[in-house]
């Protein structure tokens, strides 16, 4: 494991740069895929399925995102055993994780037809959305549910290569699977006419192969740190002081995402209440929205293994020098990377809604709300900077808290905004919703440091 003991007390920041930019291009694979797709759905014969497949992938955000707790609960617990230098333990952890995403991914799959039911009777709720795009949701969430094992034991190898610091594998990863993906849209899609059902089964194929590609690249990691038989102590692996420990993070992190995504998956609800144009926009602006937020999440992801590490640590003086500037130097590099952002779709904004959308009423739309889109690197930096330093420090409970306080203030805002601001109200909700997220993280920040006073 990589060890903190050798190591300056000031965090260059070439190594936060090795460790983020890897990890902000495998981020921003996600929103990259659902833009493929939009891509994809605006030149074949059937555009209006865009606002299908948002439909139908706001039930996989809320599973996919409600077990996020996976990846980051194997990041932080990974990253610290790094610190205290016990390979055996890290190694556990991605046991840990992966066994508990593989079984939550067959629970999805056992249960696939009381969950779509429930799900698609709760997207129908006060929607003016056609039944023609339900029916093509339908089809896009039977085909795609099959993945769900493979995308969920996937995060445990993705948050394990992540503090084991080899963000460049997991970049490897993530492009591999978006290419791949590129071409089965283009194939399922354009080439075939499959529609939603078609992005679906792209998608699938994709996560399959991708879980098989991790596995690849976590025995490289495994070879290159004394093996692939060695440091296993099995009996460490579901151990019950452990495994409280680890129930206890996910299941806090759990509700926080669950929340998270909630909030994600109404967004889209109530963009369904002004009908399938400005849902499509919608769809087409938070794929973007998503791109910008994980594309600074390269600098949060630096942070939850620098932090990680400097929480292990068995000197506290150290571990205490190592965090703040692990804290205020990633810091520095988000904000840098936000306003570059925000130049960015201020320069380029209308030539991606062109490249994203069809000619007319979408496009139309997509262009109207688009600001919202140019000053959300802003708005959403500090609250994924914060995230990543709460992960590193497993320090779940906080991360919960926050979402409790702020999910509700986002469903009040955003029916009494949009009601007399219509989608416009909507956008403001949501962004006032991550901004209220960062301030409430921030007021909990002071006390990681009372983790290294109480060592001392």
């Amino acid at each position: 494991m990589t060890t903190a003991i050798s190591q300056p007390l000031e965090i260059p920041y070439r190594r936060i740069f090795a460790l983020a930019w890897p990890a902000s291009v495998a981020a921003s694979v996600t929103p990259l895929l659902g833009a493929v797709d939009v891509w994809a759905l605006a030149r074949s014969d059937r555009p209006l399925d865009i606002a299908a497949v948002g439909l139908a992938s706001v039930i996989f955000s809320l599973a996919y995102w409600s077990f996020g707790f996976i990846r980051m609960s194997v990041a932080g617990l990974t990253a610290q055993a790094a610190g205290a230098e016990d390979e055996a333990e890290g190694r556990a952890a991605l046991i840990r994780g992966a066994t508990i995403g593989g079984g939550i991914g067959l629970l999805l799959v056992v249960l696939q037809f009381p969950l779509g039911m429930l799900s698609f009777k709760a997207l129908a709720v006060g929607t003016d959305v056609s039944a023609a795009t339900f029916d093509a949701a339908r089809d896009y969430y039977k085909i795609r549910i099959w993945g769900a094992p493979f995308a969920l034991a996937s995060y445990a190898a993705f948050g394990w290569l992540t503090a084991r610091e080899r963000t460049d594998y997991l970049m490897v990863i993530s492009l591999f699977i978006t290419g791949l993906n590129i071409v089965l849209d283009y194939w399922f899609v354009i080439g075939l006419g499959l529609g939603a059902g078609g992005v679906a089964a792209g998608t699938l194929i994709a996560e399959i192969a991708g879980f098989f590609a991790c596995l690849v690249f976590v025995a490289l990691v495994l070879i290159r740190n004394g093996g692939l038989n060695a440091h296993w102590k099995r009996a460490e692996f579901f151990a019950l002081r452990k495994l409280r420990r680890t129930l206890s993070i996910n299941f806090d992190i759990f509700i926080r995402t669950v929340l998270l995504a909630f909030s994600f998956a109404w967004f889209i609800q109530r963009s369904g209440a002004f009908g399938d144009v400005v849902l499509a926009a919608n769809q087409v602006l938070l794929q973007l929205f998503l791109f910008t937020g994980l594309a600074l999440d390269g600098t949060a992801i630096a942070a939850e293994t620098l932090v990680g590490q400097a929480m292990g640590s068995r000197d506290p003086a150290r571990g205490l020098a190592r965090y703040t500037s692990a804290v205020r130097r990633t810091f520095i590099m988000a904000t840098v990377a936000a306003f570059t952002f925000v130049a960015f779709y201020w320069l380029a904004g209308d030539a991606l809604i062109a490249l994203l959308t069809p000619q007319g009423a979408i496009r139309e739309a997509t262009q109207t709300f688009m600001p919202w889109v140019i000053i959300s690197p802003l708005i959403v930096v500090v609250g994924f900077q914060l995230d990543g330093i709460f992960i590193g420090a497993t320090r779940a409970r906080e991360m919960r808290n926050s979402m409790i306080v702020t999910a509700p203030i986002f469903l009040v805002a955003s029916l009494w905004l949009a009601s007399g601001f219509g989608n416009h109200g909507l956008w403001a909700a949501f962004s006032i919703y991550f901004l209220l997220r960062a301030a409430t993280l921030g007021v909990y920040l002071p006390r990681l440091k009372t983790v290294f006073v109480n060592q001392a």
